[in-house]
């Protein structure tokens, strides 16, 4: 499979799997902060206007523990303050209909990898404590001191392979420095009236192709 195993006193890399990391939610609108033992609800504009409170203030938070796969490079991970991770999420919440035969799933899975960047399609293997189809959501940032994840290591339940790393990489690579735009823009006015008859959804034309 994609994965390795990983010693306890082997360094942070990219790559590398954890379970139960600590996912907090934070609201902006619904802030509940402590202040004198006592809880209040507040907003983070009304916490900012307040000068006193810039130097910080305690708050209580939501938190839950998620999978998640380090996304910072190496030599981040190594040296760094803070490590990135993404949250991994069952492939089944992707898709809307898991497919029944191992051609369907080969399909979605190659089909994924091409057009969804957001998703890093991770399979299952549960010798590495990965038990059921999943997914790398990109959207999902978990922030942690290094410190305190290195700490974490026993919850490491192993690491992307050099070419599950590889495509990793290169997948943050292109989900980053993606640059959306209408495929259609260069057709000529004849061009993109074939375009139009086979989109399966309603295009507009530029100013250049009506």
């Amino acid at each position: 499979m994609i994965y390795e195993s990983v010693g306890l006193d082997q360094p942070l890399k990219q790559g590398d799997i954890f379970r139960d990391v600590p996912r907090v939610d934070l609201s902006l609108t619904e802030l509940a902060v402590l202040e004198d033992d006592a809880c209040r609800q507040t907003t983070w504009t009304e916490v900012i206007a307040d000068t006193s409170k810039r130097d910080g203030l305690a708050a209580v938070l939501p938190i839950k523990p998620v999978m998640g796969v380090v996304m910072t490079q190496n030599c981040d991970a190594v040296r760094g303050e803070f490590v990135s991770l993404c949250q991994v999420e069952l492939f089944s919440k992707v898709v809307s209909t898991p497919p029944a035969t191992p051609k369907k799933w080969k399909d979605l899975i190659v089909q994924h990898s091409r057009e969804h960047l957001r998703y890093f399609y991770l399979p299952e293997a549960p010798a590495f404590g990965i038990a059921d189809r999943m997914a790398a959501d990109l959207r999902v940032l978990l922030r942690l001191r290094r410190a305190d994840l290195e700490a974490m290591r026993r919850n490491r339940i192993g690491r992307l392979n050099q070419v599950g790393t590889e495509h990793f990489r290169e997948n943050l690579a292109q989900y980053f420095r993606r640059y959306p735009y209408d495929e259609w823009y260069p057709l000529t006015r004849e061009e993109f009236e074939e375009y139009q008859k086979k989109s399966p959804e309603p295009v507009e034309p530029f100013p250049w192709q009506r």
